[in-house]
């Protein structure tokens, strides 16, 4: 055999073992697994290489020609990645911190490539180049009127990743289409909607359309929520009570405040524009539902009405104190709830019945707080149905649930009999229904009798005993409060209801 193919034999071979060899130590190196495989296919190529010029082939030969143009493309490629990871991923990704777009790596990739090609071209195969650009261009220009929606559409991405309105990930709204960018390519924009709908609009058409970027430069953003209330109700109370609505609800954003401003008087109703922030637009129908949800909660405990533009025309035949029968039905109902409770067992069917002409029936929602922590009060609360629980924050900010309760239960005495802040916090677990009664309801009650005061004062330190207890056992860490004394405790309660000593 051959001397000088054998030689050229043992070389491709331990080019090609060489080359395993490297990549076998490297292989947890992450970014060289892009480059393996253009690596190997010049390793196999540059020993193909060494074969054919020990078998004796001539330069010129077409074989040779193919092998070496084969060669320098794929470590061409090669060299080109291992730049990319270099540049574009260690340098300006990892440390500037500067995302380049894909779609002007790709460019840059191609354009390289294509210089490398031409150049072997020119120098392996011998090619013309100055007639091979005549006919490019003739061909080019054919293309280019043929595909020059397809270019507008890349040329319109590469304007889009350069200008970077949007990102992967960012809320937009784009040719009155809305949605989350979940892909950027060289041809179309995806955009996925809050349906799981994938959209796909043209690079070109996006570059035309006004962007709305719902993420950027700030997650914060302001929406709308109309509400009509009826003409009867101060706008100035009706704007403190929608503002409220939306203070609080999970999602909104407490700075900027949220803020209500009148838009208009409509045939049925004054027309109000409940502006809130938030900065997660992903949640941004949930919000609103809950705002919404709230408002109408609160509305109706503030006894506004949101009217309706319905004509309703029912004919039915009712007895004349249908009226007051619904009225003494409801009474029935609020003294059934109150009569069984421990506080007011001093107190007559005749003194609870004066309780009940004054009580009010009030609704709250799904994770609405019916008293804050800290916070004045002098009422008390009978959970008529529905379900509460009872936070209390610690000094350090550490919130407990010490107690859950539901029908039948009560809170808020102390405030009621000594006008004290409220001492925890309660929420609504679910919808819950309550019976409210304030200080001016006990307050004829004991104007008319006040030695219940001494009564009302043994139930309150039984309850005040009992509360500690559990609030002792739900803590734990928590020091417990000092329960006054006797005869202090009645002091303030008379103090809070002007009853001078006997």
């Amino acid at each position: 055999m051959n001397q000088d193919l054998l030689l050229h034999l043992a070389e491709a071979v331990g080019l090609g073992l060489g080359v395993a060899l490297l990549l076998w130590l490297l292989r947890g190196f992450a970014p060289l697994r892009r480059v393996q495989t253009s690596l190997l296919l010049t390793a196999v190529t540059a020993g193909l290489y060494l074969v054919v010029k020990g078998a004796g082939l001539p330069a010129e030969a077409t074989l040779i020609q193919v092998i070496v143009a084969a060669g320098v493309m794929l470590a061409a490629n090669a060299a080109i990645q291992l730049f990319d990871v270099f540049l574009w991923d260690y340098v300006l990704g990892r440390r500037r911190h500067v995302a380049v777009p894909r779609l002007i790596v790709d460019l840059f990739n191609f354009v390289a490539l294509t210089i490398i090609a031409l150049t072997v071209l020119n120098r392996v195969f011998r090619v013309d180049l100055s007639a091979f650009l005549v006919t490019s261009t003739v061909v080019s220009a054919v293309i280019g009127l043929s595909l020059q929606d397809m270019l507008g559409n890349i040329i319109a991405g590469l304007a889009l990743q350069i200008e970077r309105p949007f990102a992967v990930g960012d809320w937009v709204h784009v040719g009155g289409q809305e949605g989350q960018v979940v892909q950027m390519n060289w041809r179309t924009l995806t955009l996925r909607t809050r349906d799981n709908h994938n959209i796909f609009l043209p690079n070109a058409n996006a570059a035309r359309q006004d962007i709305v970027n719902y993420s950027r430069p700030s997650p914060l953003q302001r929406l709308h929520t109309q509400v009509g209330v009826a003409y009867r109700h101060p706008p100035g109370l009706v704007k403190e009570v929608l503002a409220h609505a939306a203070t609080g609800v999970e999602g909104v954003s407490a700075e900027p405040a949220p803020e209500v401003i009148v838009t208009g008087y409509g045939d049925f109703a004054i027309q109000y524009d409940l502006r809130f922030y938030i900065t997660d637009y992903a949640r941004v129908e949930q919000i609103r539902d809950a705002v919404l949800t709230r408002a109408w909660y609160e509305l109706r405990r503030a006894e506004m009405t949101i009217p309706f533009p319905i004509r309703d025309v029912t004919v039915r035949t009712l007895p004349e104190d249908y009226e007051a029968r619904a009225q003494e039905q409801l009474r029935r109902e609020v003294f059934a709830v109150l009569r069984p409770l421990p506080l007011f067992s001093p107190l007559s069917d005749a003194q609870i019945e004066q309780l009940v002409r004054g009580a009010a029936l009030q609704q709250y929602t799904t994770g609405e707080a019916l008293v804050q922590q800290g916070e004045a009060g002098d009422s008390l609360f009978v959970v008529r149905s529905g379900k509460v629980r009872v936070d209390l924050r610690s000094e350090n900010g550490q919130v407990t649930t010490v107690a859950e309760l539901g029908s039948g239960e009560f809170f808020g005495e102390m405030s009621l009999l000594t006008g004290e802040p409220r001492t925890a916090s309660v929420v609504a677990e679910t919808e819950t229904e309550v019976v409210e009664v304030d200080k001016p309801d006990l307050a004829a009650v004991i104007e008319s009798d006040a030695s219940i005061l001494e009564a009302l004062t043994l139930a309150l330190e039984t309850r005040m005993r009992a509360g500690a207890e559990r609030i002792a056992t739900s803590t734990g860490s928590l020091k417990e409060r000092p329960l006054p004394q006797h005869a202090a405790l009645v002091a303030r309660i008379r103090r809070f209801f002007g009853v001078k000593s006997g």
